[in-house]
Order: structure tokens, then C-alpha cells, then sequence
């Protein structure tokens, strides 16, 4: 019996996810320059061959990786800065964030190569992309802390808070990767303490 036409849309998106699984895995592994398709190819179970079909070259499904980021950083901005509660949103975005570095899934490898990308350049033009959407969320955020602080928060440059926040996040990136599973990945209001004070 032929297969529908929504039957091959559904193989070929689920080819294309196990592909860029592969590839983020690699690209946080061996990063961009050392990582081929062929070993994305073997890594996602697919003939060298049909990788072709779904990304013409590394740069383009690299780029579709980069898209993902930048938009997911983008619709961060958008919460945040639409945020009616200072403390609420703060506390979903950063238990979200956290619940994504504690699955089994590729949150982190994402993260570190996306991190990467954006201290190496590699491939050029990444860490433009990618210092845009930064910026706009670290302003976003101390923007909320701000407000926050008006409303209750505890005292503190905002500006440092955010950079502390941040640093705290990215350092835990780097954690689960080299740890794995086996990190203790803290709760949303342990990583908060400083900002939002002892919730006790």
C-alpha cells in the first residue's frame, strides 16, 4: 500500500530532528570545524547520501541550529518583557530553562555549541547572530529585575544581578556536560536566592 503524502512529511521531519540531534552532539564534541556529514550521517543512522536530501551542506544545517537559538532567544525577550509578574516569570523562564538541562534530551549540547559559536565564530557570522538576541535578553532581564525591585525584590544593581544570573546558567551548561546526568542541577529558587531573596 503507497504511503500518504502526510506519512512521508512525518518521515522526512523525523529524519531531519534525528539529524540535527546527531549534530549538535557532535558540534558540542568536536565543534563545528573538526565535525563532518558523514559522521553526522552515521551518527543519525542515514546513509551518507540521504543527509544531502534534507541539508545541502554543514553551514546550512548548522544555520538551521543557529535559527532555532535566535528565535528561542528572541520569544525570551518577548515574555520577559511583556512579564505582568516580575517574580512569576522569572521563576517559570529559569525553572524551564532548568528542567531542559536536567532531561535526557540534547538541551545542554545545544547550549554549549550555540555557546561556542558564539566564542569562536565559527561558522562566521554566528556571533553576530547570536550577540543581538544576547544583548536584547540581558536587557530584557535586568529591565525585569528593575521592576521587580520596585515591587519587593531585594536590593541590588540590577545589571549585576543579571550578569550573576547568566554566569550562573552558563556555568551549569557547562557542568552537565561534563558531568552528565550525574549533576545536581539546583531548583529554580536556589539559582534565584539573589535576586528574589530566601523564599523561607
Amino acid at each position: 500500500m503507497p504511503r500518504r503524502p502526510e506519512q512521508y512529511e512525518r518521515m522526512r521531519d523525523a529524519t531531519r530532528e534525528s539529524v540535527q540531534a546527531a549534530a549538535v552532539h557532535l558540534f558540542a564534541r568536536h565543534g563545528f570545524a573538526a565535525t563532518t556529514m558523514r559522521q553526522i550521517a552515521s551518527a543519525a543512522d542515514i546513509s551518507a547520501g540521504l543527509i544531502y536530501r534534507h541539508y545541502a551542506t554543514k553551514e546550512a544545517l548548522y544555520d538551521e541550529l543557529l535559527a532555532q537559538a535566535v528565535n528561542g532567544l528572541a520569544g525570551l525577550v518577548v515574555v520577559l518583557r511583556s512579564a505582568e509578574d516580575p517574580a512569576e516569570t522569572l521563576r517559570s523562564v529559569t525553572a524551564a530553562i532548568l528542567a531542559d538541562l536536567s532531561s535526557e534530551g540534547s538541551a545542554d549540547a545545544f547550549y554549549l555549541v550555540m555557546s561556542q559559536g558564539f566564542a569562536s565564530d565559527d561558522p562566521p557570522g554566528t556571533a553576530a547572530r547570536l550577540a543581538r538576541e544576547h544583548a536584547a535578553l540581558w536587557e530584557a532581564t535586568t529591565e525585569l529585575i528593575r521592576r521587580g525591585q520596585q515591587a519587593g525584590f531585594p536590593p541590588g544593581d540590577p545589571a549585576e544581578l543579571t550578569t550573576c544570573y547568566f554566569a550562573t546558567i552558563s556555568g551549569l551548561v557547562t557542568l552537565r556536560a561534563a558531568l552528565g546526568p550525574a549533576l545536581p542541577v539546583p531548583a529554580a529558587d536556589i539559582l534565584l536566592r539573589p535576586i528574589l531573596g530566601d523564599p523561607s
